[in-house]
């Protein structure tokens, strides 16, 4: 995810928050270690995000929702066929994950204990993912059934893949199930 060029001081701290609650979760991340990072004191934190970090997460939340959506769920609304929008789709992936070698901020946050109101935000732009896959695959002439299987199969593949190419350091591995989501959504 990248901030344009054009970012306010409050989109720049965004970006800063994004990659600490992205690298180590929501317990991982202590209003101290924000203030070290960012060079700003507890009291220009508060100003930009009176709620603290349970804000501070919503609007990394928030922030990454929106680039998910134009980038990877855009793709597959727009016209074309499946293979050009699947490869759309794939490109803003490889981009969120910096072809694996970037945690998924949905993972980060869910299992570190980020507070209900993230939890959901991030579970609906896993679904609105889940639910545009599927919808390209039945407008490009997929059973509904053969849709959702393999929507929610080139998903986990995408997201368990990232977590073994972390463990590993082996963004190979993540490249392989790119390509194999890539195929298994080709043959739906």
């Amino acid at each position: 995810m990248a901030v344009s060029d054009s970012e306010t001081p409050r989109d720049a701290l965004i970006a800063t928050l994004y990659e600490m609650f992205r690298t180590l979760g929501f317990q991982g991340v202590s209003i101290g270690d924000i203030s070290r990072q960012t060079g700003l004191g507890r009291s220009s934190l508060y100003y930009h995000f009176p709620g603290g970090k349970d804000d501070m997460a919503q609007s990394v939340a928030r922030t990454a929702v929106d680039w998910v959506k134009a980038n990877v769920i855009a793709p597959l609304n727009a016209p074309g066929d499946r293979e050009h929008r699947t490869a759309a789709m794939l490109a803003g992936v490889e981009t969120l994950f910096r072809d694996g070698q970037a945690p998924c901020l949905i993972a980060s946050m869910t299992m570190a204990g980020a507070p209900p109101p993230v939890r959901d935000i991030l579970a609906a732009a896993l679904a609105d993912w889940l639910a545009a896959l599927e919808a390209m695959l039945v407008d490009t002439g997929a059973s509904e059934e053969s849709a959702q299987t393999a929507a929610s199969t080139a998903i986990s593949r995408i997201e368990g893949a990232l977590i073994v190419a972390r463990a590993l350091n082996q963004p190979a591995v993540f490249a392989q199930q790119i390509a194999e989501a890539r195929a298994g959504l080709m043959a739906a």
